[in-house]
């Protein structure tokens, strides 16, 4: 075997023998880093040798068997137990059969019998060259197993906080107790792509934050949020906790953050329910301006202020779709007749009329952008805030239903439509290139998992199903309609690779592109 300078990367060697004319000779035996090799010390014992090894976690040691305080087998055993991918080639002056099966067994790339030729040593170091790639393949392809497999938990997660695919409680057993933790941005400009990039850098913060504390979680971005699911069989979601998160937040992106916790389940079958009331709770703490809410006080709250409202309201919006706004007037009367008659207070009166417009902006939501629509939600609630008559907040609510009204009749395309259109004249215009999900992501401002999904589920296809037949329909026109060649072409429709090229389009037309061609040319 060849080795090709620049081909492999450079590795580190440590020498370790008791006579300083075997190291200078080791060392001067070859011109090292032809051999894509850089010598990083010397040692004259083992003890010695074990901090040098400590210190600088060389790739290969070359080590005498034999050397005073501790000899070159223990020193194998020794570094295994420091947990480093360092190999050994042993040398030594005896022959016994019995070192070299020791060194063996301890995993030795080789043991050479002194005297030594340079071409032994020379071949000795590219097997543990080989052996050291080994090592690194097969680490990088678990760490890419362990990634997809995450990724795919990550997905299914998220499918199942959306409502997009049925829980199966057998495949996540595991997920015991669980909760969330919903995080508003005041003021944050997520469309704004220096932001996105802090935005990323504070998630993987929040995340390592968790992992450190042996908390496993699942983090994403939804509808202008971050939602954190919290799983864990010992779940505490602790003060100290919530401090430390949002202080990690304020120093990222300097937001005070509002937070929205659920309560606890330990059925994965209520996961849609826990996100919903974070979300809640997010929402009421944004109007209320409280840092951090929880749903639990929430439930003790709607309790003392009278359930049976409450249960109007939410029964109304809940029977009253699709034309709810039409049907909404009568309804708000009725409510603010009853708040009269209650003698309720403008903070309550207040409540009634954040739960409505709540309602409301959920409805719209479903199918258009907020922010068309008066305003963000903290500015609305912040104007909802500022009112002090029953009046004032009858006459803003429906100023609000008036707005929303006339914002859907002058848009019959919903928001999420309109994103749909803007990704496939995406993908139409750059089928040629490389398209990867992640861009997409950071592209149309959505979660890669949760764009994926919502293109699924309006297409009926999944987006990378969608990128092939749209290069597959223009490879055909091209091979219908030109002279170029079918490499030329695989380039043309954005297919680096000609072989796979003519395996997806045989798998998708069911023949090579050369009998396509023959079969369909125009002449």
């Amino acid at each position: 075997m060849t080795i090709i300078k620049g081909f492999f990367n450079m590795y580190k060697l440590l020498i370790v023998d008791d006579e300083k004319i075997v190291i200078e000779g080791l060392k001067s035996a070859t011109n090292w880093k032809e051999h894509n090799i850089e010598i990083v010390g010397a040692a004259s014992d083992g003890e010695e040798a074990l901090k040098e090894i400590t210190n600088k976690q060389p790739d290969i040691v070359l080590a005498d068997i034999r050397m005073p305080k501790m000899n070159g087998l223990d020193l194998i055993k020794e570094t295994k137990n420091l947990n480093l991918e360092t190999v050994f080639i042993i040398i030594s002056g005896y022959s016994k059969f019995d070192y070299a099966k020791r060194a063996i067994q301890l995993e030795a790339i080789d043991y050479l019998v002194k005297p030594i030729e340079v071409d032994e040593i020379i071949d000795s170091i590219k097997n543990a060259i080989l052996k050291l790639e080994k090592i690194k393949s097969e680490k990088q392809t678990t760490e890419r197993i362990n990634e997809y497999q995450v990724e795919l938990e990550e997905k299914r997660v998220l499918d199942y906080i959306l409502g997009h695919r049925s829980v199966d409680p057998e495949k996540d057993h595991r997920l015991k107790t669980f909760s969330f933790f919903n995080i508003g941005l005041k003021g944050y400009s997520w469309e704004d792509s220096k932001e996105t990039e802090k935005l990323q850098v504070l998630l993987g913060h929040l995340k390592n934050l968790l992992d450190n504390r042996g908390i496993e979680s699942f983090i994403y971005t939804i509808d202008s949020q971050i939602v954190i699911m919290f799983s864990n069989s010992s779940l505490d979601i602790g003060n100290d906790l919530i401090q430390d998160l949002l202080t990690l937040i304020f120093h990222d992106i300097k937001i005070r953050p509002n937070v929205g916790i659920s309560n606890s389940y330990e059925n994965i079958s209520e996961i849609k329910k826990a996100y919903s009331e974070a979300k809640e709770a997010l929402k009421n703490g944004i109007f209320r301006n409280r840092l951090v809410t929880y749903y639990f006080d929430l439930e003790t709250y709607n309790h003392s202020f009278g359930n049976s409202i409450i249960e109007e309201i939410n029964q109304f919006f809940k029977e009253s779709s699709p034309h709810l706004l039409s049907r909404i007037s009568p309804f708000i009367d009725k409510v603010f007749l009853d708040c009269k008659k209650s003698n309720l207070s403008p903070e309550k009166s207040k409540y009634l009329c954040f739960k409505i417009v709540n309602h409301c902006l959920e409805y719209i939501e479903s199918e258009y952008e907020i922010k068309n629509i008066g305003g963000e939600r903290y500015l609305l609630y912040e104007e909802l805030n500022l009112l002090q008559s029953l009046e004032e907040i009858r006459v803003w609510l429906e100023q609000f239903i008036a707005k929303s009204t006339v914002f859907l009749n002058e848009n019959h395309v919903s928001y999420n439509e309109k994103l749909i259109i803007d990704l496939k004249s995406f993908i139409n215009t750059n089928y040629s290139e490389p398209i990867v999900l992640d861009d997409l992501g950071k592209l149309f401002h959505k979660n890669p998992a949760y764009l994926c999904s919502l293109f699924s589920k309006a297409v009926g296809n999944t987006i990378f199903e969608y990128i092939t037949n749209v290069r597959l329909n223009n490879a055909k026109k091209l091979l219908r309609t030109s002279n170029l060649k079918v490499s030329e072409i695989c380039k043309q429709v954005g297919y680096e690779n000609q072989k796979y090229f003519n395996q997806v389009f045989k798998k998708n037309i069911g023949t090579t592109p050369g009998l396509y061609r023959s079969q369909h040319i125009i002449k």
